[in-house]
């Protein structure tokens, strides 16, 4: 498929539009670093714009207006804090785009520098607007060594050009915020160009800062802080399903599940421009609990069988055994479902199953499980059920040819059982496994975008 996270001609105009009404609405902002192509080339996978605070709703209003301009459908925010994260996508045009929009600057909760004054320091580049180089410098050393504790090897460079050429102004600011003693320590490292010491204090600077910031603007800093604790609550706790993006892919072995997976993830990270850490594959179960082959071999009361090319290679357990195995991995689904979601929601992750619960229903030989279908039906209803599963489907000779893993008339059966899945789940969408992987990808994303994103 063709590599939608390059820089186009499309994206050039977009963003060249969106500075351009910025400026007309007259909405104060500037960018934060990899700034110097655009808007020919973007050095960076997103564009930082930090806007005035309670400029936000002037700005989305902005943002949509430009997406209509180019007639471009699909977007999705992501907040944390005071930063939203917009990634801004079409299938049709194969474009995606990601634009962080910033009421300045903040660390849970902690102000690093007001607008204002950041704002006193921004001059125009290239139609339009950013930090001069003391102030950009000031906010690549205090975001990255307060916040994430590192610096790039291509942030070190700029700091130390810049630092070279802007030494008194980048030393009075650095003594500014982080006082006399830590500001002195920062100033002989960088003198010495000593990144390594910086970061290995990151922990000391991050407090100090910490400090100094909230001795300033106390009350002011206890707000934010309440606001980050409550955004974090409301995403985590409070309503984790309003955020929830969990996919399952169900199919006979050999219809190509694990290739359409890595197909469509693959795509949807060039639409969320390269966001390695959005997609979380999972394989059949939350994996709380343990399998039941590891526990015993644990126990020493049995080997674990590993040999996963013959899926239906053991026989049958008893019902009574079966019932406590089927219930053992039931209560896998009911705690770990909740957890998993919960933990993925934090940075809004897409939750995505290879093979997921119905397979106990499909396909119980796997599991060695001999229990009656109302009864595996009954365990499958109750656990949390995916917003989308994809069903992959095609003719049961076309399957066997790609793998000989089951017999024909097996296939044949669990294609039957699939097709009934609806009965347990009204998110079902079935794709034509005789495609192509890329329009099994096409379908699929149409799917996912209509699903989960906002449209215009």
């Amino acid at each position: 498929m063709e590599l939608i996270h390059k820089w186009t001609n499309l994206h050039i105009e977009f963003t060249s539009t969106l500075f351009r009404e910025l400026e007309n609405e007259d909405v104060q902002y500037f960018i934060l670093r990899n700034y110097e192509k655009l808007p020919e080339q973007n050095l960076g996978k997103d564009i930082d714009i930090v806007i005035k605070p309670k400029a936000y709703s002037q700005t989305e209003k902005i943002l949509l207006k430009v997406m209509a301009m180019f007639d471009i459908h699909y977007y999705q925010i992501t907040q944390f804090d005071r930063m939203r994260c917009w990634y801004i996508m079409d299938d049709k045009k194969h474009f995606g785009i990601h634009i962080d929009i910033i009421e300045n600057e903040v660390y849970k909760g902690f102000e690093f520098f007001s607008f204002e004054k950041l704002y006193k320091n921004v001059e125009k580049y290239n139609g339009f607007y950013v930090l001069n180089k003391t102030m950009d410098t000031i906010m690549l050393l205090v975001q990255n060594i307060v916040a994430y504790k590192c610096l790039k090897n291509k942030y070190r460079t700029t700091i130390a050009n810049n630092y070279a050429l802007f030494k008194n102004g980048i030393d009075k600011e650095i003594l500014s915020f982080w006082g006399d003693k830590l500001g002195r320590k920062m100033i002989d490292s960088l003198n010495k160009s000593d990144f390594d010491s910086i970061i290995e204090n990151a922990y000391k600077y991050e407090k100090g800062a910490m400090k100094r910031i909230f001795l300033k603007r106390p009350f002011y800093t206890i707000k934010g802080i309440t606001r980050f604790l409550c955004g974090k609550i409301h995403r985590v706790i409070l309503c984790p399903r309003k955020f929830w993006r969990f996919i399952a892919v169900e199919a006979p072995d050999g219809t190509g599940k694990t290739t359409f997976i890595d197909s469509l993830v693959t795509e949807l990270r060039r639409y969320y421009v390269s966001d390695e850490g959005r997609f979380c594959i999972h394989h059949f179960r939350p994996l709380i609990l343990p399998n039941l082959g590891a526990v015993g071999e644990k126990a020493g009361v049995m080997k674990q069988d590993t040999d996963f090319t013959k899926p239906h290679r053991a026989k049958p357990a008893g019902k009574l055994s079966s019932f406590i195995r089927m219930t053992y991995y039931w209560v896998d689904y009911l705690i770990g479902m909740p957890y998993l979601l919960r933990k993925e929601v934090k940075a809004e992750r897409y939750t995505i199953f290879d093979r997921y619960i119905f397979d106990f229903v499909v396909d119980p030989k796997r599991a060695r499980i001999s229990l009656p279908y109302w009864m595996r039906k009954m365990f499958a209803r109750m656990v949390i059920q995916p917003q989308i599963v994809f069903v992959l489907n095609t003719e049961a000779d076309v399957i066997y040819k790609r793998k000989q893993e089951l017999e024909l008339n097996e296939i044949k059966r669990q294609l039957d059982e699939f097709n009934k899945i609806e009965s347990l789940c009204s998110n079902v969408v079935y794709i034509d496994a005789g495609q192509s992987v890329d329009e099994m990808t096409t379908q699929a994303i149409k799917i996912i975008f209509d699903k989960f994103l906002n449209k215009i």
